[in-house]
């Protein structure tokens, strides 16, 4: 079984991510989120590399919690400056040549908050170079075109202590919104207990449908309408408790005073400062590494009563470097009793948050805390760090959105719902927007020294003999 390959080496060529492949064999990559050899779940993971091997494909397999690999940026540079490949340099560009020349990727994870583990989360953030940036409509809503003619089935094994019927549905709306949009032909989940009997079993029926492209599920159509009115809507029995002091938790890497998720957080805590409330923001960027900054940063949210998570939509989810934050806050909670969202997404139509927004109920949940509700927004890029109150006509529906919102939380209540509503009001029209983004990707191209015709670059394209492979979304 090969290893992860280290950052250190010259990225490979494309013939050489998977080693010494025979004409017409099967490539499959294994992106593998448990922990080390002392981690229950490992054995899944290593049954699922046997069972890889022992089927004649060509197996590539990463090791996340030990390779080299930085949280996404958020700049959109593999889009405009080096098309197709990001610009940091670790182990996520050999990933992404691996999950683009695979035939099967199987991504194992632990279930953290009904998702992914931060670990599998940023290697799926920093997978945004394998689609093209141009919008089109597709299952009801705004979605990325595909970048490539082909790509690979996804397996998505969620690994669970206890059975959660919650976190498992999460878990299934996670992997068929992230199959979507990393353009699968078809997709395969699992949630799986080590501990329940005949698991062993299981796993091989599941690894041969998938394998085989067989039993696939089905791809979720138009959300229901409600669905992120439902994630938003505050816990029906939160006990009202005046707040004296919030924490805003920034979910973006971007620098600071560069991010919407920044200029949103900003924006409440004004209106929160106006009712009263003291106010601190935290950057997420401060939880890269043990060290002085992270535990000054957990040392203020555990000082807070609320906690705001205030982040972008990272490939359908919570950024991976904003969840590796929720999963020490949970460790240590301090004085914080409750939580709220207020999230913004890329795409012009904000219900793309929905599962991002009921991971992060789940998350106050399993930490023991109230869930205050949430905020979501369409078009985020809009705004792209600059203050609210530059842009009063066209945020108008969103900064009254904060005021009603404040008002609520200072005085120890749920965000309501003609809040949410609000929030979620469109900015602009969704076709307006996808026009719009096209000339933005255009500008910045041109501003970096990208020719235009070069934004579809293929720098992971692999010559086969089989015909393409039918995209999905």
């Amino acid at each position: 079984m090969p290893a992860p390959h280290s950052a250190s080496q010259p990225s490979p060529s494309p013939s050489s991510t998977y080693p010494t492949t025979p004409a017409g064999a099967r490539r499959i990559l294994l992106l593998d989120a448990t922990f080390d050899d002392a981690d229950p779940f490992r054995q899944v993971a290593d049954r699922l590399a046997t069972l890889a091997d022992s089927s004649g494909a060509v197996v590539s397999r990463f090791c996340l919690e030990q390779v080299r690999l930085a949280p996404c940026l958020g700049d959109f540079e593999c889009w405009t400056k080096t098309p197709g490949l990001c610009r940091t340099q670790d182990d996520a560009q050999n990933i992404a040549r691996a999950f683009q020349q695979a035939d099967l990727v199987i991504l194992v994870t632990p279930l953290r908050f009904g998702g992914y583990s931060p670990s599998l989360k940023t290697a799926l953030d920093r997978l945004l170079g394998v689609i093209h940036p141009f919008f089109r409509q597709g299952i009801g809503v705004t979605r990325h075109a595909p970048r490539y003619e082909r790509y690979p089935a996804l397996f998505f094994i969620g690994l669970e202590e206890e059975s959660s019927p919650t976190a498992r549905e999460l878990f299934t709306a996670f992997a068929g919104g992230n199959a979507i949009n990393l353009m699968a032909p078809c997709f395969h989940t699992l949630a799986l207990a080590p501990t329940q009997e005949a698991w062993q079993e299981v796993l091989e029926q599941r690894f041969t449908a998938a394998l085989a492209g067989r039993d696939g599920e089905a791809f979720p159509h138009h959300p229901p309408a409600d669905a992120l009115a439902r994630a938003c809507l505050a816990d029906p029995h939160l006990p009202p408790s005046p707040v004296r002091q919030a924490a805003l938790l920034v979910g973006s890497a971007r620098p600071r005073g560069e991010s919407t998720s920044e200029s949103l957080a900003r924006g409440l805590a004004e209106k929160l400062e106006q009712q009263g409330v003291s106010t601190g923001l935290v950057h997420v960027i401060d939880f890269i590494k043990p060290g002085r900054r992270r535990e000054a940063a957990l040392a203020t949210l555990g000082e807070a009563d609320l906690l705001v998570v205030a982040a972008p939509l990272y490939v359908d989810g919570l950024p991976g470097l904003a969840l590796k934050a929720l999963q020490q806050i949970a460790a240590r909670p301090g004085r914080l009793h409750r939580v709220a969202g207020l999230l913004n997404s890329g795409y012009p139509e904000a219900g793309h948050n929905r599962s991002a927004m009921a991971q992060l109920r789940c998350f106050a949940h399993d930490a023991g805390l109230g869930w205050a509700g949430g905020l979501a927004m369409g078009a985020g890029e809009v705004l792209h760090g600059k203050p609210l109150a530059t842009m009063p006509v066209m945020l108008r529906s969103q900064i009254g959105a904060l005021e009603k919102a404040a008002t609520a939380l200072a005085g120890g209540l749920g965000i309501p719902p003609a809040a949410s509503t609000a929030m979620a009001r469109p900015i602009l029209p969704a076709w307006l927007f996808r026009l719009a983004a096209k000339l933005r990707w255009f500008l910045d191209a041109r501003r970096q020294g990208t020719p235009w015709n070069a934004l579809g670059a293929r720098p992971h394209e692999l010559e086969r003999e089989e015909g393409p492979v039918r995209s999905g979304g």
